[in-house]
């Protein structure tokens, strides 16, 4: 079973078995946003620690230590840190050709 660093992760050094394809720690101040934005792969959340109001699929919940958030690819998603937090992010397989980080529709820059 491989160990891969999260500072020096790359898709590449997940075995071709695995479900995952990218994970980080995110440590979130208060009053901190996440903007609207969706993946080219399901991710989740698994908070650790503080609460936040996040939006997915059009629904707005508020979350906390120990809640799942599951959002589908393409499925946008944002959220409002309310206490400070942390949370652990994920995520699944990529299609061919599909990229890691945020992706847009219809933002102007």
């Amino acid at each position: 079973m491989p160990v891969i660093e999260v500072a020096k992760q790359k898709v590449e050094e997940f075995p071709q078995w695995s479900e995952i394809n990218h994970y980080g720690i995110n440590h979130l101040k208060v009053g901190q946003e996440v903007p609207l934005h969706y993946h080219a792969c399901n991710e989740y959340w698994i908070i650790v620690s503080g609460r936040g109001v996040c939006t997915t699929e059009g629904d707005t919940y508020e979350i906390g230590p120990g809640d799942l958030v599951l959002t589908k690819e393409g499925d946008e998603h944002s959220l409002i840190v309310t206490e400070e937090m942390t949370a652990v992010y994920i995520y699944g397989v990529l299609p061919p050709g599909g990229s890691i980080g945020y992706l847009y529709r219809n933002k102007e820059e």
